[in-house]
């Protein structure tokens, strides 16, 4: 595979992917959100190419950063306790030896980086990285807290981790911006890109925990949102209507089915809601900031920067909040996805359905690396990067064996549960609230025909069996 080039005079390229946690892909500034939340990423996103249909593999954080670390989807991903199905705990527990973009980069001499949260249990598992400074989001009482090292930091400095003392309870944080985790994380990924040997590339991954919970921000960020001018999204629970009975029934979680209101929303007053959404904001805006000051240490002429979230919120949409329940809306799944940076023709936006996950084979090929397994899911997006036509053909997938599985092709998306041979089809363009379910209109029955085949043809696929996931494959076609 020849080395990439491209804008600027880039050599062997520098990979930075930065992500958050947690956040719907209408909350860029980008995407029509204003004011704007996220000024320093709309100026980096419109240097590059930004994905208007990006979708993580997986509603919830777990699944969606394995396939983040592999380029798998998340029922091919070996684990220790399931082989690929779940992970212990809330770690994301892969095997030993277990191949990742970070270990096959490692092994072809670049430096490798993890600053903040990747559910990686143990948390500081070999798992490719030669640095790694771990901020994760685990309850009190989990053994992994004595491993972090954000709590560790934190704790010798005389003050106590409240990050889960009433965590879905927005308040602003309660000591000084600078022991923030999201500042945590920017001061460290700043003191890697600044005092590291240059004439070796790296490959880092920058991994904020907000906007997940706890609803947190610092000041002034704190300040700079007021509830009571938040706005609740206008089309609430009446969305729900439309849906299939087993999916309503998941939606309603024990609620009232003729309201259509779900339970976890009887538990939220509207200030509560307004108070999230103000909380979500300000979280998102001081990332922003810190992102701006850590790019300024980032060449673009010989970096290629990937900025992704690992899957969505409800944020107020049918009548719900978080992430739960773990159904493959748009909400939790359709997620901000951009590249800028050496080879990434400027200014593109490309309404092509991709997975996030995507960056893995992308990277890869910059490196000019060969994919550890022919069927891994994760493509290149190197063609679109650089100009060419999209491939509307190629289905996208979202979900796990156990919950609703997903697939878009083109302007259509298909909810299916197997057990009750379900299916809610949604038109996106006319659609884009998923209110209207076209499954029962006989127009579309071929189309529903076709997708069944490509879901039991997807979920059918095994997780991959050596537990270094193509490694020996790797070295071999790399001469290693």
């Amino acid at each position: 595979m020849e080395a990439i080039t491209g804008i600027g005079p880039m050599k062997t390229p520098n990979i930075l992917m930065i992500m958050t946690d947690q956040q719907r892909a209408d909350s860029m500034g980008y995407a029509g959100n204003k004011p704007s939340d996220t000024p320093n990423l709309d100026r980096l996103a419109r240097q590059g190419a930004i994905f208007e249909n990006a979708y993580s593999s997986s509603t919830s954080c777990v699944p969606a950063r394995s396939s983040l670390m592999t380029g798998l989807l998340p029922h091919r991903v070996p684990t220790v306790d399931s082989n690929g199905r779940k992970s212990a705990g809330l770690g994301l527990s892969l095997k030993p030896g277990q191949w990742t973009i970070a270990r096959a980069l490692r092994d072809a001499g670049y430096e490798t980086a993890l600053f903040g949260k990747m559910h990686f249990h143990p948390m500081h598992a070999d798992h490719g990285f030669d640095v790694m400074h771990m901020c994760e989001h685990l309850p009190a009482g989990y053994a992994e807290n004595a491993e972090d090292d954000y709590r560790k930091w934190l704790t010798s400095t005389g003050r106590e981790d409240t990050r889960f003392v009433r965590a879905s309870t927005p308040r602003p944080f309660p000591y000084e911006a600078e022991y923030h985790p999201t500042n945590w994380i920017k001061r460290h990924s700043l003191d890697f890109l600044g005092n590291r040997d240059s004439s070796v590339p790296y490959f880092a991954i920058i991994s904020f925990t907000a906007p997940h919970t706890p609803y947190d921000p610092p000041e002034p960020y704190a300040s700079m949102y007021r509830p009571e001018e938040q706005e609740i999204p206008a089309k609430g629970i009446e969305v729900n209507a439309g849906l299939p009975a087993p999916l309503l029934d998941a939606v309603m979680a024990e609620g009232n089915r003729r309201s259509l209101t779900p339970r976890r929303v009887k538990e939220h007053t509207e200030l509560h809601v307004r108070e999230v959404l103000a909380a979500i904001r300000a979280s998102i805006n001081c990332i922003d900031a810190a992102i701006g000051e850590v790019m300024e240490k980032v060449d673009l002429n010989n970096t290629i920067v990937f900025f992704l979230s690992d899957h969505g919120d409800y944020g107020g949409h049918r009548g719900l909040l978080g992430k739960t329940p773990w159904i493959p809306f748009d909400d939790l799944i359709h997620v901000p996805f951009f590249a800028v940076g050496a080879g990434v023709t400027p200014g593109r936006r490309i309404r092509e359905p991709v997975q996030s996950f995507d960056y893995v084979a992308t990277a890869l090929e910059y490196a000019a690396l060969e994919p550890p397994v022919a069927d891994m899911e994760s493509a290149s997006l190197l063609p679109l990067l650089k100009g060419a036509a999209p491939d509307n053909d190629r289905p996208v997938f979202s979900g796990t064996l156990e919950g609703w599985p997903m697939i878009r092709r083109g302007r259509f998306k298909d909810i299916w549960h197997s057990g009750y041979d379900v299916h809610a089809l949604f038109d996106l363009e006319s659609d884009p609230d998923e209110s209207v379910n076209l499954a029962e209109d006989p127009a579309y029955a071929s189309l529903i025909a076709e997708n069944t085949k490509i879901l039991k043809a997807i979920l059918a696929k095994q997780p991959v069996s050596e537990p270094d996931n193509g490694a020996a494959a790797f070295r071999k076609a790399s001469g290693r």
